[in-house]
C-alpha cells in the first residue's frame, strides 16, 4: 500500500483502498487529493492552511492500517505542521510542531510512522516523536 492509500468501507460495506496524495507550493497551503473514477480531485475543503510561506515539503506518514492519517508540512516560514484526520472524511486539524526560525526544507516518516526527521535550513536535522499525551518531543538532533 502507497503513502496516502487508506483503507475505507465501500458502497457493499467490503474495506477498499482509497488512494490520496497531499501537495505543498508557494500558494502556502496544503492539499489532499483523492483518486476518483481515474482522475486526482481535491478532497478537502478548503486547503489547509497554517503556513505563511512557500511549502517545501509533505510527507504521509504509514499508518499501518489505522483509521488515522498524518501529514508533515515543511515551510519556508520556519514550521513545520503536522495536520491529522481521525478517519476517512473526517476534517483534518493542524498543530505546529515546532518554529525553527529558519526555513524547513523537508520533513519524512519512519517506516512505522512514528518518528519524524526534520531538515532546516541551518543543516540541522532532528528527529521527533509524539508522546501518548499527544505531544510532539524532539527525541535527538543529527550532526552535520
Amino acid at each position: 500500500m502507497a503513502p496516502g492509500a487508506l483503507i475505507s468501507p465501500g458502497p457493499s460495506g467490503q474495506f477498499e483502498y482509497v488512494q490520496k496524495l497531499a501537495s505543498g507550493g508557494c500558494d502556502n497551503t496544503v492539499k489532499v487529493w483523492k483518486l476518483t473514477n481515474g482522475s486526482w480531485r481535491m478532497d478537502c475543503f478548503p486547503a489547509l492552511q497554517m503556513h505563511r510561506d512557500w511549502v517545501r515539503d509533505v510527507a504521509w506518514a504509514p499508518n499501518l492500517g489505522l483509521p488515522k492519517s498524518t501529514i508533515a508540512s515543511a515551510s519556508q516560514d520556519g514550521t513545520v505542521v503536522i495536520w491529522t484526520a481521525p478517519k476517512e472524511g473526517e476534517q483534518w486539524e493542524g498543530r505546529v510542531l515546532n518554529d525553527f526560525r529558519t526555513p524547513v526544507w523537508r520533513v519524512s516518516w519512519s517506516l512505522t510512522g512514528n518518528i519524524l526527521a526534520v531538515s532546516d535550513g541551518n543543516n540541522n536535522v532532528t528527529l521527533w516523536k509524539e508522546a501518548v499525551d499527544g505531544e510532539w518531543q524532539q527525541v535527538t538532533t543529527v550532526e552535520p
